[in-house]
Formats: structure tokens, C-alpha cells, sequence
């Protein structure tokens, strides 16, 4: 018949083996995290292509988002060309010229 030491002391040792398990996993999960997102990060990236390559509009509705929320490396330079543009077409606009083609003088770095 088991005593009361000898079942505080089993639960003791289990207690103690529990922790060390999970020790043992919490160390395997922050060794194996920034390859897991790794890993995933490249998964999203094929299936982002897969979906470009198709044209579906989930995969240019995320695009787009990115787009809009991430900085713009060349912010200034680019402000600075939208105002060069924008004076040239209201000069042309005051002398009731076509404006011209967006794509020929608009020069970004």
C-alpha cells in the first residue's frame, strides 16, 4: 500500500518531469520559430505568384494593400517629380494645350 510520502514524492518527480518537457519544448519552438515563418513566408510567396500568373483579384487587392501602407523608399524625389508634373499640365492647361503623355516626362530615380 503506497504512503502519503511515497505519493508526494511521485508527484513531485512528475511534477519536475512535466517542467523539464517543457523546457525542452519551449527551447525547440525558439529554435525552430524564425524557420517556421521562414518556411511559411516562402509558401505565401509561391501561392502569391501562382495567384498573380492567374490574375486573381485576391492576389491584386494584396498588392495593393502592401502598396499603399508600406513607405516609399524615394518619397521625396518623388514628390518632387508629381509637383514638376503637375505645374507642367496646368501651364499647358492655361494655354489650352493637350497635356502630354504622363509616362514620357515622368522621371523617377
Amino acid at each position: 500500500m503506497p504512503t502519503t510520502k511515497n505519493l508526494w514524492f511521485a508527484e513531485f518527480q512528475l511534477t519536475r518531469l512535466l517542467r523539464d518537457m517543457m523546457d525542452i519544448l519551449m527551447t525547440l519552438w525558439q529554435l525552430l520559430q524564425p524557420w517556421l515563418c521562414f518556411v511559411i513566408f516562402i509558401y505565401l510567396c509561391t501561392k502569391m505568384t501562382g495567384w498573380v500568373k492567374n490574375r486573381k483579384a485576391g492576389a491584386i487587392a494584396f498588392g495593393l494593400f502592401f502598396q499603399m501602407i508600406l513607405p516609399d523608399p524615394c518619397a521625396q524625389s518623388t514628390i518632387e517629380a508629381m509637383a514638376e508634373r503637375k505645374q507642367e499640365v496646368k501651364k499647358q492647361q492655361d494655354g489650352d494645350k493637350e497635356p502630354e503623355d504622363e509616362d514620357e516626362n515622368l522621371t523617377l530615380p
